[in-house]
């Protein structure tokens, strides 16, 4: 077991360790926010034929006329109902917004440009051939990939599925999170608050990030620093795919999370990361299985969560898409401590002639819970880089809302 390790060793580490979890076929009315197993591919042309679309004329245009033309319609075609009748030279069909284009006709007019009285119409303007006409097939052929595997499904994303006429989709199973907070100074909420005593605020935190990544959440509110307790907590969880515990992390005479997780069959993989805040977190494995032990405080539980379990959480459940992207940003404030360890400071994203700008959250101590709200950055100063100056340059990524 590594002691102290790199953020980016550890996520290498544990992501060419993952397996992917099962896959299953569901109705798309059920598929919102599920990550897709498999491509998929459009069973018809889309358009599937030749459409207007707007509201107007159909005729045979030739590339010569100019002038005003007289036509006779013969006939409507609203949506949805398509004429076999084969339009002449000197014939029209009116025509409406998504009506198929019938044969003989080759261009459409604007409803605007023209003129009916009884069953003649003049075209003021006339159009060439092809004007005004949706081909079939113009957006989407026939076999087409529409979404890759790893896209998670959207709205847009589900309607597009829709339009093509597929009706279930298989998508990678929504991964179970077991998730406990150790500490026998917890309480949980709506108890009396006794003396030396706090209530865990981490079991609402992370169960509300887990669950808006689309993951299923099994709670144990509060374990006390006991092995054996540790031990029940852990077995009552067993059937997760990932359990993350938070608390009894660090090197103290109670923290006893690694030498629980050791007796529960874990192979730890490290045991600290170089970082503020966060640094007493590690990696076990057991089968398939990742348990994530986490620091107490509730600051630096949630960075961590970012910077280390989100993206190994997602590639478990098939995300293509997992790693956070690093950019650019300016300092709008300074800050002032300095020290080995390379840190992620918490900030909000002000955005200002084409620039974002990081203005620090005010506390930045891993306890302090409230610097998580309102922050949308987490800015990497690197290690032994000094006092961080206002206007600097550095690099950082999005906290997910």
């Amino acid at each position: 077991m590594k002691i102290m390790i790199e953020l980016e060793e550890a996520l290498e580490m544990v992501l060419a360790n993952i397996q992917l979890v099962d896959t299953e076929y569901v109705s798309i009315a059920d598929a919102y926010g599920r990550v897709l197993a498999q491509d998929v591919r459009s069973k018809i042309d889309m358009p599937p034929f030749a459409r207007s679309p707007l509201d107007g004329y159909a005729y045979r245009a030739t590339e010569a006329v100019s002038k005003e033309l007289k036509l006779k319609v013969v006939n409507e075609i609203p949506a949805g109902f398509p004429s076999e009748q084969i339009i002449g030279m000197d014939e029209a069909s009116k025509i409406f917004t998504g009506a198929p284009i019938p044969p003989g006709a080759n261009c459409v007019v604007r409803m605007e440009d023209t003129e009916q009285e009884g069953n003649q119409v003049t075209i003021f303007r006339p159009v060439l051939p092809g004007s005004n006409i949706v081909p079939k097939g113009e957006e989407i052929k026939e076999g087409d990939i529409l979404i890759r595997r790893g896209f998670c499904l959207t709205p847009p994303a589900i309607g597009l599925i829709a339009a093509v006429g597929v009706n279930q989709v298989e998508v990678f199973r929504r991964p179970r999170v077991g998730l406990l907070s150790t500490g026998s100074e917890l309480m949980d909420v709506g108890e009396s608050l006794s003396p030396g005593k706090i209530y865990n605020s981490n079991s609402y935190t992370l169960r509300g990030m887990l669950r808006q990544a689309g993951f299923e959440v099994e709670v144990i509110p509060t374990v006390s620093d006991q092995i054996e307790d540790t031990l029940a907590a852990l077995e009552k969880v067993a059937e997760a795919d990932v359990i993350i515990t938070t608390g009894g992390a660090s090197v103290g005479e109670y923290d006893i999370m690694r030498q629980a997780l050791t007796q529960f069959g874990c192979e730890m993989l490290f045991w600290k990361l170089n970082l503020k805040p966060g640094t007493p977190a590690s990696v076990g494995q057991k089968g398939k299985q990742f348990f994530f032990s986490l620091s107490g405080n509730p600051a630096a539980a949630m960075v961590t969560f970012e910077l280390l379990v989100r993206p190994i959480l997602l590639k478990f459940a098939g995300h293509a898409a997992y790693k956070a992207k690093e950019f650019q940003v300016r300092m709008a404030n300074s800050f002032e401590k300095s020290g080995k360890q390379r840190r992620f400071l918490r900030a909000q994203a002000v955005f200002k002639d084409g620039v974002i700008w990081a203005d620090l959250a005010s506390a930045q101590g891993s306890g302090i819970l409230r610097s998580m709200i309102g922050s949308h950055l987490l800015v990497d100063v690197p290690a032994n880089h000094g006092s961080v100056k206002v206007g600097e340059l550095l690099a950082a990524r999005w906290i997910v809302d």
